[in-house]
């Protein structure tokens, strides 16, 4: 009886030994996603948490592809190369589609139609009531270095002495200063600004031109790319995509729409 049972756990033992193991399925990595520092609304710290427009973004992002996410901080010299090094996989961070930055990354599909606005101070509203008495004015103009604005100020409007800033906040603390008449920068950042500071800050609601935001990624990444514009197209029928920008941009329906007012 004992050499039977013996035998009976051996062979139990023998079939657990040679049954197939399940395969161990390899961890996702990581979406590194890099976002301009100290930016609002695209990303900023508020009580030392990370949020903001690109933020959202992100985090729905990685869930929708299913890998956990790491959020990086960079200056926004830096967003670019970030991605061209390999530093990072995709960079959020408000940026326009050019052709120059064509040349360097990638991108997705537009998730913003959008542009360039003035801002200006509250008193100043009535002396700039089109987009044409912004370009034809001489007096100094504020832009970030770098942007899209720095280089459409410097082209259209050649009368203005244009000074430029670091960040879009320092240009609007030298706004207020009266350093400078205008700041010409992103809508979503121009409108964040006037937004918070309605008494001193205006904003001109018509758009100097025409842009559109998408997120960049090395440019031989096809199947990332075909990942992300997949996600965007479905929030652009779940309402995701409307939801995340109807919190952090004011008035983004008349951006899209290209709709000029004050």
């Amino acid at each position: 009886m004992r050499l039977a049972h013996l035998v009976v756990c051996l062979g139990v033992i023998g079939l657990a030994a040679c049954s197939p193991q399940r395969p161990t399925v390899p961890a996702a990595p990581a979406l590194r996603v890099v976002v301009p520092l100290n930016t609002p609304p695209y990303a900023f710290r508020q009580e030392n948490r990370l949020v903001g427009l690109e933020v959202d973004f992100a985090r729905e992002l990685a869930a929708a592809l299913r890998r956990p996410l790491d959020l990086v901080e960079t200056d926004f010299g830096d967003i670019i190369p970030a991605v061209q090094q390999q530093r990072a996989d995709l960079a959020m961070a408000g940026l326009t589609i050019t052709r120059a930055r064509q040349v360097l990354i990638g991108f997705s599909d537009p998730y913003l139609r959008s542009g360039l606005l003035a801002a200006m101070r509250r008193e100043d509203v009535p002396r700039f009531k089109s987009a044409s008495s912004v370009l034809r004015t001489s007096e100094p103009i504020g832009v970030v270095a770098g942007t899209t604005g720095d280089r459409f100020v410097r082209e259209h409007a050649p009368n203005a002495s244009v000074l430029t800033y670091p960040t879009a906040r320092a240009a609007i603390d030298e706004l207020r200063q009266r350093r400078v008449t205008l700041v010409v920068h992103d809508a979503p950042v121009a409108i964040w600004f006037a937004a918070g500071d309605e008494a001193n800050i205006g904003v001109l609601l018509e758009l100097l031109d025409e842009e559109h935001l998408g997120w960049g990624m090395r440019r031989e990444d096809d199947g990332l790319r075909a990942a992300v514009n997949g996600v965007l197209a479905r929030w652009r029928t779940d309402g995701t995509r409307e939801r995340i920008l109807g919190r952090w941009v004011p008035y983004w329906q008349r951006l899209e729409a290209g709709t000029p007012g004050r």
